[in-house]
């Protein structure tokens, strides 16, 4: 047996030996796995063999029980580098794997780098986040399909996946891919072999029975250590450049995975340190971080590309000197315990590396330099102790095959004995003295994008940089936003600048196509400009608001801005991109205060046009800043009625912190915010009630000492009354009887015993505003009818997925009295259910803009309420069509979002419009595949189109239209305007851009046509007066033959009853007379009558 392998045995064996295996659990538990199929997609396989391949995965697949609390499916492909498809936490039913699976398309490549793609997968594949549920004990398993050699090494990338305890096996295809996969799989009994793709399928029953063995647990893995080699004390530090890009940090993450795994690693032998740098240093782990090696490798997760133009090695060589190489930092210089660094850069340094460096040697630290690409050697060189250990190569992927010359030096190297300098030297930056509270307004919308949100993040360190940031001097909040604001640290959270300036570098776009910049500032003024956030503005501190923008607002923000105005905020505002400029100039403060730059790239230098005013300015104003934000009107009553039955035992805590993280950002007092919280399972049990306490610290105390009740079962709808009747109640705190808003948050884990709905309308027709949250077996049906609006009801799977959940609360909870009504008013027009389909040209015509008409979709998708309301059906057409998903496919936003992600061009010579739309009508708006018209949901085709149409369109969109579908038309480049309009329900509903770049523009045009946010009130009108009109022709057919004499009793009792059901607008006396004439004409005569029934 192989060192390092895992060895199988077979659970039915080891159940004979008393002890050696556990009791087998309950079938939910033994039939759970996570599976992941990794599969060649180079010319190893080639375009030919590729559907032999998918059509093994589909009978796999189909055979077994695919599901959330089953068995997950993960897809992923590889050539020169992995290609995910989709992850454990994609899709939660067969269908819908099976749906993506079919999507699929051959990728191609020279190259098959099996050891990276191994890499990716026990990277991406596995974590918590991508699905894997390791913690859980579920089995982690991986599928690997070859047709040829890897061209790289899989070494690192076994090691990775045994690390993470996977389940390998192989099938391998052809001669040459038998020895690597044995090298991968778990052990050789695991590996298949097929001797061409003929016979692939003929691995399908063992590989079948494999997984099945596993999956219900007849089978047990174990496994061997690796043996750790034996090294002399040292602290080392790895330095490492962040401007890499996401494949090379992975090897480098692996490479330091594989140094500590062969290290002693303890407080009293090696010790490991992580910086990562660009224009910026920021901390992974200092020295005495971590003290055990699974420790240090959870924590080089933290390990990320972070992208920049520019690196500073000397600032970054500067920060581990002043800020790692200390002893209360784990570093053991003064007991004379080697100090080594390893930096490691793709790029020259910008700043000079060359004081930085002989200060570190003048300590005697050992500094290694290895650079790859367009590293300047001689730099390289400055940087090192010594030349000798300077180490260059084309790639620092190859680390991960050849280490050793590396890892020599690191593990033997020793220097010298004593620091030629022992003192260490602090640099200090000269800053002009400054005290402002500045709060960062980061547009984080895809009209700046991840390509150009770097330089954004450059513009706030390059100011940062500049500000004297402590509690009595400068504090920086930050708040990003574009549909929704999103809190990324408030004025007091962060007391120097360094935190700061990590924190910064860490920010990622948030992402999305809508623009709420007035929402967000107006959140800014009453969130992050508040005591109880750091605002020092009633100390008379100048509070400043720097929005930076690269999207046209899609909200209201003049009037906002005077509000801030009013409130004492000096706002700034820094744009490029599509921005309006003019009206940002409005926005400001005073127009002066208002930047643009023609390119974001040019966004870093705006810093140092911005910073004197940003410093100097101050806010003159007549009202005073105690009475604005009095106006406000911030007073509330918010009550917590929390599920404490055992079911939630495991996740208390996660509901203590969804409650504090809630609480945190209010203004609580007496006479400002009030909490309130409660248990339930069979009965309601009241920690504390609205007038119980009067700060924020004693509430947080509070919440802190809360512990679980437990209960076998939930009545949430009499615990509903008791918050009714008792906790929002006058005599209990509440102020409803003084017009401030009362808010009660409901968290449940599982079903209630009792009615929800009578008390939950009650509560919300005495004026509270309810939100329902469930966590894993909580009942969605329940929480929408506890909730002011269904769609402000939010469930989770995991406990650990309620901290998201606090911020779209406070969205509302924070938002001002006459805001608060505009946003539920605005909630309750948009709870309105849709049916819509997309039909994309799928023609080679729009081959090319096939990402965009994608991003497009997404973007009317991302404005939609997907869960309990508005359905997606995706479908191509070209010569004919094709469903790439249908209405009820999937049932999550992420769900569509990330089918769209896979949908594959469809490719084709013609247009054929016509048929197309027939194709819509007859096999996708079906009650079958998911349409609710028979409901009265409204039925919606949008059109996308890139040339004339190749057949008659003119009859198939005449029959949508008497089938009150209501299509909405958009032409892009050659499509014919006639084509467009005929389609179109009317002429509003056409749309018509020059190329697939301008698709963007008509967006927001596009969601009003749609009524998805209620703005146009004829469409309202012309949709409902299709499918809610009461009117119906409906034609009985009787059969009057020798045949049906003797059922001709039922036949009339089944039309009476008919006719009663119906409203009709004649007598139904009348009508019955008819039927009974009819049933007289039937008895004498064997023919057939028509009965035509208005109603």
């Amino acid at each position: 047996m192989r060192p390092h392998r895992f060895l199988p045995l077979c659970a039915l064996l080891g159940v004979l030996f008393t002890g050696l295996l556990p009791k087998l659990h309950a079938q939910d538990e033994q039939d759970s796995a996570d599976l992941v199929f990794l599969i060649d997609g180079s010319e190893n396989v080639g375009a030919s063999n590729f559907p032999s391949v998918i059509d093994l995965v589909l009978k796999i697949i189909e055979r077994l029980d695919v599901g959330r609390d089953t068995v997950r499916v993960a897809l992923a492909l590889y050539n020169t580098n992995p290609q995910i498809k989709f992850y454990l936490s994609s899709y939660d039913s067969k269908s819908s794997v099976l749906e993506a699976m079919k999507g699929l398309a051959f990728s191609g490549g020279e190259e098959s780098n099996l050891g990276a793609a191994l890499e990716e997968v026990a990277e991406s594949l596995f974590s918590q986040t991508a699905g894997g549920r390791a913690d859980e004990g579920v089995s982690q398993m991986l599928v690997v399909i070859s047709a040829g050699q890897s061209t790289d090494d899989t070494r690192a990338g076994v090691q990775a996946l045994n690390r993470a305890g996977v389940i390998t096996m192989g099938v391998a295809i052809g001669d040459t891919a038998t020895t690597d996969l044995e090298a991968v799989a778990l052990d050789n009994s695991l590996v298949l072999s097929a001797p061409d793709f003929r016979a692939v399928a003929n691995t399908g029953d063992q590989l079948f029975s494999k997984l099945k063995a596993v999956i219900q647990r007849t089978i047990v893995f174990h496994t061997e250590f690796t043996e750790v080699l034996a090294v002399g004390k040292r602290d080392i530090v790895f330095l490492i450049d962040s401007t890499m890009g996401t494949v090379v940090i992975n090897a480098i993450r692996e490479f330091i995975k594989r140094f500590v795994d062969t290290m002693p690693i303890s407080p009293d032998e090696v010790q490991v340190g992580v910086v990562q740098f660009s224009n910026t240093p920021r901390l992974v782990m200092d020295l005495n971080s971590h003290g055990s090696k699974d420790e240090v490798i959870a924590a080089l997760s933290g390990l990320k590309p972070r992208p920049s133009a520019i690196v500073n090695i000397g600032a970054a060589l500067d920060f581990v000197r002043t800020n790692v190489l200390k002893a209360e930092k784990g570093s053991r210089i003064q007991q004379k315990v080697p100090q080594l660094i390893l930096v490691m850069t793709s790029k020259s340094s910008t700043d000079s590396v060359e004081e930085p460096a002989e200060a570190l040697r003048r300590m005697a630290v050992l500094t290694l330099a290895s650079g790859s690409r367009n590293v300047d050697e001689q730099q390289m060189k400055q940087i090192a102790y010594s030349e000798n250990l300077v180490f260059m190569t084309k790639d620092f992927r190859m680390m991960l095959r050849q280490p050793r010359q590396i890892l020599d030096t690191l593990t033997t190297i020793a220097g010298p004995e004593t620091p030629t300098e022992p003192v260490v030297e602090i640099t200090t930056v000269q800053t002009q003295k400054v005290v402002r509270d500045i709060v960062f307004l980061v547009d984080g919308s895809n009209y700046i994008g991840s390509t150009n949100f770097p330089y954004v993040r450059d513009f706030m360190i390059n100011v940062v940089n500049q500000l004297d940031v402590r509690p009595d001097r400068v504090q920086i909040g930050l708040l990003q936003f574009a549909g929704r604001p999103k809190v990324e640290f408030y004025l007091n959270n962060y007391s120097n600048r360094p935190d700061v300036v990590n924190k910064i570098t860490q920010l990622r776009l948030t992402g999305g196509t809508v623009l709420n910049t007035g929402a967000a500032m107006s959140y800014a003024l009453s969130t992050m400009f508040q005591p109880s956030t750091g605002s020092r503005r009633k100390e008379g501190v100048q509070q400043v608001l720097v929005l930076i923008t690269g999207g046209p607002a899609q909200d209201e923000i003049k009037s906002v801005a005077d509000r801030l105005a009013l409130g004492g905020v000096l706002t700034f505002t820094v744009s490029s991109g599509q921005a309006d400029f003019e009206l940002l100039k409005t926005a400001a403060f005073v127009p002066d205060l208002a930047y643009e730059s023609e390119t974001f790239s040019g966004l870093p230098a705006m810093a140092e046009a911005i910073m004197p005013k940003l410093i100097t300015v101050v806010g003159d104003t007549d009202v005073t800043v105690e009475n604005v934000f009095e106006s406000i009107g911030m007073e509330r009553d918010v009550a917590f009625l929390i599920d404490g039955t055992d079911n939630v035992r495991e996740g208390f805590a996660a509901i203590r912190d969804f409650i504090i993280k809630i609480i945190e950002p209010l203004d609580i007092g007496i006479d400002k915010v009030r909490i309130s919280v409660v248990q339930h399972a069979e009965r309601p049990t009241p920690h504390f009630y609205l007038n119980t306490y009067n700060t924020k610290e004693e509430v947080i105390r509070a919440v802190n000492g809360i512990t679980l009740v437990g209960g076998q079962s939930l009545n949430t709808g009499s615990a509903l009354r008791f918050m009714k009747d008792t906790i929002l109640s006058e005599r209990h705190g509440s102020r409803a009887a003084q017009n401030i808003p009362q808010f009660l948050i409901v968290l449940t884990g599982s079903k209630s015993r009792d009615s929800v709905r009578e008390p939950a309308g009650e509560l919300k027709t005495g004026g509270v505003v309810p939100f329902g949250v469930g966590v894993k077996d909580a009942d969605r049906k329940e929480l929408e009818a506890i909730s002011h609006s269904p769609s402000l009801a939010i469930k989770v799977r995991e406990f650990s997925e309620l901290s998201a959940i606090p911020q779209r609360l406070n969205n509302y909870v924070s938002l001002p009295r006459n805001q608060l009504e505009i946003a539920l008013q605005q909630v309750q027009s948009d709870a309105v259910k849709r049916d819509i389909v997309f039909l994309l040209d799928g023609s080679n015509n729009t081959r090319n803009g096939f990402p965009e008409l994608k991003f497009f979709v997404k973007s009317i998708v991302e404005s939609l309420v997907i869960e309990g309301q508005d359905r997606v059906s995706v479908v191509q057409f070209s010569d004919n069509s094709e469903v790439n998903f249908y209405l009820n496919s999937h049932n999550t936003k992420n769900d569509i979002i990330n089918a769209i992600n896979n949908t594959r061009h469809k490719g084709g010579s013609q247009l054929n419009i016509g048929e197309a739309l027939q194709f819509v009508r007859h096999s996708v708006l079906t009650s079958s595949t998911g349409s609710r018209r028979l409901e009265g949901v409204p039925q919606i085709l949008i059109l996308l189109i890139s040339k004339p149409s190749t057949d008659d369109v003119r009859s198939p969109a005449f029959t949508l239209k008497e089938h009150g579908i209501v299509s909405v038309a958009v032409g892009i480049g050659d499509a014919k305007l006639s084509d467009l309009e005929m389609i179109a329900f009317n002429a509003g509903f056409t749309y018509k851009v020059t190329d697939f770049s301008k698709l963007l523009s008509i967006q927001s045009q596009l969601v009003a046509t749609l009524n998805i946010n209620k703005a146009n009130e004829e469409t309202v009108t012309r949709i409902s007066d299709l499918v809610d009109s009461n009117k119906r022709d409906i034609v009985f057919l009787l059969d009057g033959s020798d045949d049906s004499r003797s059922g001709l009793p039922a036949i009339r009792e089944f039309v009476r009853r008919m006719a009663e059901e119906l409203d009709t607008d004649e007598d139904k006396e009348e009508v019955f007379e008819t039927l009974e004439l009819l049933y007289s004409l039937c008895e004498t005569m064997s023919s057939q009558f028509l009965l035509g029934v208005d109603v």
